[in-house]
């Protein structure tokens, strides 16, 4: 299924001014494990801080067009979101995208060799809805999220390196 096909043909301008935070990090394994490690959404909550849990989801990583609910606690704010798989280039990038009543969102995951092993980078591009949440994206959300980020890659390095 290509990019094109799915139901984000509005995505672009949703992320228009978008907040955006790139994080990366070096871990002790292949880009292949690494990638088929984080594009498994079953395994999100053993790394990811804000994933409470995820639901309708097999335990495999997923391609383009499927889709999985992950119930998030991220900057105060407790939701659920459907996330769609919009691109999966084995092992290089996956992309996904979400667009809920709070906000849209999509998250774009790299990964390369390095000397270490894998360069793994996470990036979010985020707009809130609403005017009241969308004053803080820039600002406090932005804050909170760039923390939690960062927090989660240190997460993912110690998991993987631990197996």
């Amino acid at each position: 299924m290509h990019t094109n096909d799915l139901p984000w043909t509005g995505l672009p301008e949703a992320l228009s001014g978008a907040t955006t935070i790139c994080t990366t990090i070096d871990i002790r394994r292949s880009a292949a494990e690494v990638f088929d490690f984080v594009s498994t959404p079953a395994l999100w909550h053993r790394w990811h801080p804000a994933t409470r849990a995820v639901r309708e989801v097999p335990s495999r990583p997923l391609v383009a067009g499927e889709t999985m609910l992950e119930s998030i606690g991220a900057a105060g704010r407790r939701f659920d979101a459907r996330w769609t798989v919009l691109a999966c280039d084995a092992p290089k990038r996956w992309v996904i995208a979400t667009d809920t009543p709070r906000g849209v969102a999509r998250i774009t995951y790299r990964t390369s060799p390095s000397a270490e092993g894998c360069s793994f980078e996470r990036t979010l591009e985020f707009r809130s809805k609403g005017r009241l949440w969308s004053r803080f994206d820039a600002t406090l959300t932005r804050w909170l999220l760039v923390r939690q980020s960062a927090r989660a890659l240190r997460n993912l390095k110690r998991v993987l390196e631990s197996e």
